[in-house]
């Protein structure tokens, strides 16, 4: 299951943590991803987006938000 499109990182933790701003939900969703072995490189990338086979694989190990 492949998305098509970049999305920003606190977009996507709000798709995570809808109820809560923006930046909290950025610093809850960062946990997630560093426990993950295979996902904890996405939390040290020096950009704001997260390319789509990124978002797949954030899906894919996290389930969909």
């Amino acid at each position: 299951m492949q998305t098509s499109t970049t999305m920003g990182r606190m977009e996507l933790a709000q798709l995570y943590f809808p109820y809560i701003q923006p930046r909290s939900a950025w610093q809850k969703l960062k946990p997630l991803l560093s426990d993950d072995p295979v996902l904890a490189h996405l939390v040290k990338l020096r950009r704001r987006t997260f390319l789509p086979n990124e978002v797949s694989m954030i899906y894919q190990h996290l389930g969909r938000p």
